[in-house]
């Protein structure tokens, strides 16, 4: 590998078919796509080149830009009509269901797959059912997915493996409503409810991009702590997705709880729901979660952001040259 992983994003290498070269262990990949970056096509290079592809299944959203025939150019390539599908989730079911190897690999759009990607994640298959490698974010400079306390971020969400016969079980669960950035959470959760084994990996890892694209819900980069300005309508949809696809889903933990409090005050700053809309969806939709949110702790969140906001102003002065 270079010591640059931009230089090998922007190369222009061999097109390498792991699968032509030798079929063995040879799986489908399923990929959603709406829109995708400028290194799609490299990212497909990656892949076919790392995975003895049998065939790439692409879950076309509504593409309106050319993410649909770039995909076209590269072999076995199978691109399935999702277009009048509302969720992400819903869109996963159906490639599951279109999957026809024992193993799969399920990839977003917008990562690049490291030499030895493949290799290491199938010496896995014998631990798990289910599982996923950490993501190194690359946005002009490569840095860990963490918080501030160093903790991972969704820490093993947009590279995974898994059989499918684990998801045959749970799949007719997933409707066409809430599953949105939160799929590696709900697919864990439907794997585990059925007695399958889920788990993490160490010893892999894929590169992940942000940067920007132009999208319906356009989301623009504004510095490398990730902050993103969103439009009022994609954060309110983002949020609810949050909200109710964690209720519906999954069950309550105290971090769950947390992130759907979090979520849930940002809905009601951007009155996009009232306190009464929202406790008579969740008793109607999954009562258990009621006694789960604490009011008191969304105000600690609110104390919080507070403190976080001051806290901010206050270095920045000290630093300011």
């Amino acid at each position: 590998m270079s010591d640059s992983i931009f230089s090998e994003y922007y190369s222009l290498p061999t097109f390498e078919d792991r699968f032509a070269k030798n079929p063995a262990d040879a799986i489908d990949v399923i990929i959603p796509v709406i829109h995708t970056n400028e290194l799609w096509r490299a990212n497909l290079n990656s892949i076919f080149r790392e995975i003895p592809v049998r065939r790439l299944l692409i879950g076309d959203g509504g593409c309106k830009d050319d993410s649909i025939d770039i995909a076209r150019s590269f072999p076995r390539v199978q691109i399935l009509d999702h277009r009048e599908y509302r969720s992400l989730g819903f869109s996963l079911r159906k490639l599951i269901e279109a999957v026809e190897s024992e193993w799969f690999a399920y990839l977003h759009s917008d990562v690049y797959l490291p030499g030895g990607w493949f290799d290491a994640m199938k010496a896995h298959q014998k631990e798990y059912d289910w599982f996923g490698c950490p993501q190194r974010i690359t946005a002009l400079v490569e840095y860990p997915n963490v918080d501030f306390l160093g903790e991972e971020i969704r820490p093993h969400a947009g590279s995974q493996m898994g059989r499918k016969a684990a998801f045959l079980p749970g799949l007719p669960e997933i409707d066409d409503d809430y599953v949105y950035r939160q799929e590696d959470l709900v697919l864990r959760n439907l794997v585990e409810k059925h007695g399958f084994k889920s788990g993490n990996v160490e010893d892999a890892f894929h590169f992940h991009q942000v940067m920007h694209k132009i999208s319906p819900w356009a989301r623009k980069l504004t510095s490398v702590s990730i902050n993103v300005a969103w439009t009022r309508e994609e954060e309110i949809r983002a949020c609810m997705m949050q909200v109710k696809g964690v209720i519906k889903y999954l069950d309550p933990t105290p971090a769950l709880a947390l992130h759907v409090e979090t979520n849930l005050k940002r809905l009601l700053e951007l009155n996009a729901i009232t306190q009464a809309e929202f406790d008579e969806w969740v008793l109607h939709t999954k009562p258990v979660w009621k006694q789960a949110i604490k009011p008191w702790r969304m105000k600690l969140v609110i104390a919080l952001d507070s403190a976080r906001g001051r806290w901010r102003r206050l270095l920045t002065s000290v630093f300011q040259p």
